[in-house]
């Protein structure tokens, strides 16, 4: 029978105190989840966010890959390639996002469905008191799944490779990232690779740990390949969330090979049965587009000098031959490599814990796991900011959408980091480390704290996006007619129609109109006319030069799109269609 003091010791040592960390950190981050997705969520803001959603719609319809979202490259691409077999935009294969993360949110829409808890269809009543549109809202609970998960995945990361000390403080710096927090209210797939990420390295410290314990039993050896073979596996997924991925799964796959003893074999079989997910996925892309790469190839190429801005995404005409494209793609790779070098650590999320994990990686840590985990992981760090220099066009401070995969590296060998020079202070007062790591931690969240306490955001995303037009326009289009806009990717998910990507020429779009299929209407939103100033739109280089007319409500002559409308808010939409199916 156990004694008081027995309790005693539980509750200040033993296995009671580690449980009352767990609970109270899980209380902390499922509050914190729920208290900035309440207080800041206004929809879907991003682009992608909105682009993946609508993939995953068709998905959850039972249209398979496809996308309402037309890029007028991808269509070159695709009807270049099958010619007369190129299916019609409402059944156009998606060729330049992999399926990961619309499969999975297809599932919850699936699940929405069936339960009748969400509707795509809104009914005029609804639209009248509309605040939020019930699918985003499925959107923001995803995000926050993969939040608390992956908060949950680093402390235990942390807790099992170093001591609870460090997986408390590693913790405390994934919340402490804004950077965080905005990928999950946007809604795009970055927090569900930084969940991976944080899953991948939990599992390979189970299994480092495991090959460092000695005598062990063949149990306990076959539990530590399981390990492993998870964690290669879920390493592997990632390349089916975001394509660059790829090479950092390949230089894990390298590196765990010659860091692993008898588990290489087993992390290095996770990743090979990813990777042939991966190549199905490449087949797939070499059918429909001609080559493996889909359309990811114009990462390379966007933003150039030629092609400025988005113009190589809405470009109908395109020729390599007369592009010298190993020039600018070299050009491109180095102001890339240099934008991030610039940058340095903010890239994962939280610049004081990237500083001390990039610290960490010159220390010698005793304990051969965390060796090999530092080895592994600071090699496919390296190698994945390499790979992103050829795609790097944005000198964003608030994180990376790819490096943030990163961050749960960052922030459990950076904690662990912060003790080793505590520790190494040997002060008299352990209460004055203590305080010192609070100081740091304070600092280290201080971006996530100051807009939980700056005012709400406004009720929707605007500008550019004001989802309640989108909606409201549905009723004015046939099911299938094509549509252009300026922000296709949030009439592509509100409005549901296919939408062409307002291409970047006059003379692109009226051959699309003519040759491929006629466009109903175009729509102009904040997007093209907040973008710059009229005379910067008639520069060279501007991504509206041909458009500029009609940003500034000059109808062209040559336009089929005759009917024209202003709409709300503050009459910055313009819709022109070759009807007028409005009073």
């Amino acid at each position: 029978m156990k004694t008081l003091q027995d309790w005693i010791y539980n509750v200040e040592q033993g296995s009671v105190r580690l449980w009352l960390v767990r609970i109270a950190l899980l209380l902390l981050v499922v509050g914190l989840s729920a208290f900035m997705g309440i207080r800041e969520f206004n929809g879907l803001r991003t682009f992608e966010a909105m682009d993946l959603a609508q993939q995953a719609r068709q998905l959850a319809e039972g249209k398979g890959f496809t996308t309402l979202l037309i890029r007028p490259l991808a269509l070159w691409q695709v009807r270049a390639n099958l010619e007369n077999n190129a299916p019609p935009v409402t059944a156009f294969p998606e060729t330049l996002t992999p399926p990961g993360y619309p499969l999975l949110l297809a599932a919850c829409f699936k699940v929405g469905m069936i339960s009748r808890l969400i509707s795509f269809d809104l009914s005029a009543e609804a639209l009248r008191g509309f605040r939020t549109f019930p699918p985003d809202v499925v959107v923001l609970g995803l995000q926050m799944v993969f939040l608390v998960l992956a908060a949950l995945a680093v402390f235990f990361w942390g807790q099992r490779q170093f001591d609870i000390g460090t997986g408390v403080l590693a913790v405390v710096f994934f919340l402490g990232s804004s950077p965080v927090w905005t990928q999950a209210l946007a809604g795009g797939a970055t927090l569900l690779v930084v969940f991976l990420y944080a899953l991948a390295g939990w599992l390979f410290c189970l299994g480092v740990c495991g090959e460092d314990e000695s005598g062990e039993t063949a149990g306990r050896e076959r539990q530590t390949w399981y390990w492993l073979l998870g964690s290669g596996i879920v390493l592997g997924i990632s390349a089916l969330i975001q394509m660059v991925q790829i090479w950092a799964v390949v230089a894990a796959l390298g590196l765990g090979w010659a860091l692993l003893r008898s588990g290489k074999w087993a992390f290095g079989a996770g990743c090979l049965l990813a990777l042939g997910l991966f190549g199905v996925w490449l087949v797939r892309l070499w059918f429909v587009a001609g080559n493996p790469l889909g359309l990811n190839w114009a990462y390379l190429l966007v933003d150039s000098a030629r092609y400025p801005g988005e113009t190589l995404w809405r470009s109908y005409t395109f020729n390599i031959d007369q592009l010298d494209a190993w020039r600018r793609v070299g050009g491109s790779i180095l102001r890339g490599f240099t934008d991030l070098v610039a940058q340095g650590p903010t890239l994962v999320g939280n610049a004081v814990a990237g500083t001390l994990a990039l610290v960490a990686c010159l220390h010698a840590f005793r304990h051969p796991s965390a060796a090999a985990g530092r080895n592994l992981w600071g090699g496919v760090a390296a190698v994945l900011i390499l790979a992103t220099a050829f795609i790097q066009r944005d000198s964003k401070t608030d994180g990376h959408g790819i490096l943030m995969a990163l961050l749960p590296v960052a922030c459990v060998y950076g904690a662990a980091y912060l003790w080793i020079i505590i520790e190494r202070w040997k002060l008299h007062l352990e209460l004055l480390g203590r305080l010192f790591a609070i100081l740091v931690a304070l600092v280290a969240t201080w971006p996530t704290l100051a807009r939980a306490i700056l005012p709400e955001p406004p009720p929707f995303a605007y500008p550019p996006t004001y989802p309640p037009i989108f909606l409201f326009m549905r009723s004015w289009f046939e099911p299938g007619e094509l549509q252009a806009s300026d922000l296709p990717a949030a009439e592509a998910w509100y409005a549901a129609q296919p939408t062409l990507w307002l291409p970047t020429t006059r003379e692109d779009f009226l051959k699309i109109h003519d040759r491929v299929t006629p466009v109903f209407s175009i729509l102009l939103t904040p997007a093209s006319s907040d973008a710059r100033m009229y005379s910067e739109m008639l520069s060279d280089n501007s991504e509206w030069k041909e458009w500029a007319d009609l940003i500034r409500r000059q109808k062209p002559p040559d336009l089929p799109q005759a009917f024209a409308t202003s709409l709300p808010p503050n009459n910055d939409y313009l819709l022109l269609s070759i009807q007028k199916r409005w009073d």
